[in-house]
């Protein structure tokens, strides 16, 4: 909308509109999973990481605890000989149990996801 400038009758100011208010509420917040949640899916991530980068043997990832695709995984990595330390740099977990982070190895940073269903990793991989 133009306006005129007091004082001065032949120019004029562009004004803008006032902004629209939302009237719908923000979505609600997904729900952050609890801390044993966390604690659990931190502690299977760890474990089949230092699996796969050798410090642990297959052996060690019990059929109670690690699916089998998990396990057969772990094996595949074994087998192309990457090993060494490996440190968990980030964990984020989702509702549902799924979760995804990084991981350093030899200087190099690694991408893995998974899922937990339970107190079970049920999916599991190394990028």
């Amino acid at each position: 909308m133009l306006s005129p400038v007091p004082g001065l009758t032949h120019l004029k100011v562009l004004t803008p509109a006032p902004p629209l208010i939302d009237a719908t509420p923000p979505p609600p917040h997904p729900q952050t999973p609890d801390s044993g949640a966390q604690r659990r899916a931190e502690a299977l991530a760890r474990i089949a990481l230092e699996a796969s980068f050798g410090m642990r043997p297959v052996g060690h990832l019990p059929p109670e605890r690690f699916a089998g695709p998990v396990r057969l995984h772990v094996a595949a990595r074994q087998r192309r000989g990457v090993r060494g330390a490996v440190r968990v740099d980030t964990l984020h977990l989702r509702p549902g149990g799924e979760f995804f982070g990084t991981a350093v190895s030899g200087g190099r940073a690694y991408a893995f996801t998974g899922r937990v269903e339970g107190t079970r990793l049920a999916s599991f991989r190394v990028l």
